[in-house]
């Protein structure tokens, strides 16, 4: 599934997910524009990988069209082009019920989730369009399809259920100028947020035998499938919903 020579930009590029996604494009032979808000994490990425010559740093607000149009103008600059684009930044809030929510933490959820999305993808289409190929995946969440009894994540669950329409529609709108664009959606993810449930052996086993295959996702997991949605063996696939939950919604 080699990508050799593709150009990729990848949102959220300092977390989990999105490091072991620019760790494996970069092994598969792309050459990666980090993009998030804490710079040092970014460089941490950077350092940590034996290609540094194929990663670019660009600290951005991807709410902001001034600073994604910065990360773009700095990847034409230091890479010619771009053909590949993960939307993979997002935030989430602690659960509270709906009725409680202020509107500034609906606006956050909404503006990195949603507006995000929109301005990274308005960004690179113009390019992947001239060239008449290119490949969006962007990063959904298993409570975009479905509500999770006494988890009240209703504004998080309605942004990324917006993510899986979107992908959708941007298929259709611009599948006519070879542009693919698919959505993964993950379940539980192996990170920082929920490791202190994963020691105390209790509530280890309670959470990973909710999943068929008897374990949490990886971060490889998600890379995995990025990579194979943007290379050739996927070529004739598009506007598709790839949920990768270790069989948790098929029960």
């Amino acid at each position: 599934m080699s990508l050799k020579g593709k150009v990729a930009i990848v949102t959220g590029a300092g977390g989990g997910v999105g490091r072991s996604t620019t760790e494996r494009l970069v092994k598969e032979g792309c050459r990666v524009t980090l993009v998030g808000r804490d710079r040092s994490k970014l460089a941490k990425v950077i350092s940590d990988n034996d290609n540094s010559n194929d990663l670019l740093a660009v600290s951005a607000d991807i709410t902001k069209e001034a600073e994604v149009l910065n990360v773009i103008e700095q990847t034409i600059s230091s890479f010619d082009t771009v053909d590949i684009l993960v939307n993979n930044a997002g935030v989430i809030n602690d659960p509270i019920p709906f009725h409680m929510m202020s509107e500034d933490q609906w606006d956050n959820l909404i503006s990195t989730n949603l507006i995000g999305t929109f301005q990274m993808t308005k960004a690179v289409l113009p390019i992947i369009m001239e060239k008449k190929i290119g490949n969006i995946v962007n990063i959904s969440s298993l409570l975009g399809i479905r509500a999770i009894p006494n988890v009240p994540l209703s504004i998080y669950g309605a942004t990324k259920a917006g993510i899986i329409m979107f992908t959708k529609s941007i298929a259709v709108e611009y599948g006519s100028f070879g542009i693919r664009c698919n959505c993964i959606v993950p379940s539980t993810i192996r990170s920082p947020m929920i490791e202190p449930y994963l020691q105390d052996e209790k509530s280890k086993e309670q959470l990973e035998s909710s999943f068929p295959l008897r374990r949490i996702g990886n971060t490889s997991d998600i890379s995995g499938a990025v990579v194979y949605l943007c290379s050739d063996d996927a070529n004739w696939i598009t506007g598709t919903t790839l949920t990768i939950d270790g069989g948790f919604s098929a029960r």
